[in-house]
């Protein structure tokens, strides 16, 4: 256990599924109670049966006791949580979690980062996109429990949403003026989803940016090319034109307006975002 003060309990699932109380971090837990955690967690608002529950976690192969499992389990919720019956409730003949998860803020800031971001307020959209991916243990949500199938989706949509958050943090350093910091998070990005187009232009726009327009046409272009075109047998008209303007000299900011990113007026640093 690692030691922490002054928080509130939460389910931790943007990584490895665990519960942070205000005494600890629990981090040596049963695979069926992570699993069962995690069902609560990304089923808040629908009470779940133990049936339900071990319909998921046990499939076809539950024990009799399975049942009496259930309810062993979200017992030690409610201890890890500090001891509070409140933690997990018992409603209409189930349970559900009222402790808030990582999988929450992370969501909730996400959108307050696109809202911002749409508003042309980048220096508050990318401090609030920058927090919303700070929650991330890892590059995967759920590890170890994704052999359910609900928790597997359920795994898929939230990583969906990093990645969309990602777009948008390299996004607003490419607004502000700080290719530099986009780098890291586009090289990542090309390399854990090579077949998303986005990621390899913004890439490009920032190398154009920082005075490496050689090595976004000679290198990142022909790789881009061969994930997106050669791997895929896909025509790419919008990465084709983009090489196009960047061997013919266009500005970053042509470059970027070229991406279809939602839209943010360049006079944005009028309001102090620049």
């Amino acid at each position: 256990m690692t030691k922490r003060y002054d928080r509130p309990a939460r389910v931790l699932i943007l990584g490895p599924v665990t519960i942070d109380s205000a005494e600890a971090t629990e981090t040596r837990l049963s695979v069926q109670l992570r699993k069962v955690m995690a069902l609560l967690a990304e089923n808040r608002e629908v009470p779940l049966t133990a049936r339900y529950i071990v319909d998921r976690v046990w499939d076809d192969d539950a024990p009799d006791s399975a049942v009496q499992m259930v309810r062993n389990h979200v017992r030690m919720i409610r201890r890890l949580a500090g001891g509070q019956g409140e933690a997990v409730e018992s409603i209409r003949g189930g349970y559900r979690l009222c402790l808030e998860t990582d999988a929450d803020r992370f969501r909730s800031r996400a959108l307050q980062s696109r809202l911002l971001h749409e508003a042309g307020r980048l220096r508050e959209s990318l401090a609030a996109v920058t927090e919303a991916l700070a929650l991330w243990r890892g590059s995967e949500a759920m590890t170890g429990v994704r052999d359910v199938l609900d928790l597997e989706i359920a795994a898929h949509r939230l990583e969906e949403a990093r990645f969309r958050a990602e777009e948008l943090a390299a996004q607003c350093h490419l607004r502000l003026g700080h290719p530099q910091e986009a780098l890291p998070i586009l090289h990542s990005m090309t390399i854990r989803y090579p077949s998303r187009e986005l990621p390899w232009l913004q890439l490009m726009a920032a190398q154009a940016s920082i005075g490496r327009r050689v090595e976004a046409s000679n290198e990142t272009f022909p790789q881009a090319r061969y994930h997106l075109v050669e791997q895929t047998g896909l025509d790419m008209p919008l990465l084709n034109r983009f090489h196009q303007e960047l061997l013919r000299g266009a500005e970053a900011a042509a470059l970027l307006s070229l991406t279809g990113f939602p839209r943010v007026p360049w006079n944005a640093g009028a309001r102090g975002d620049m």
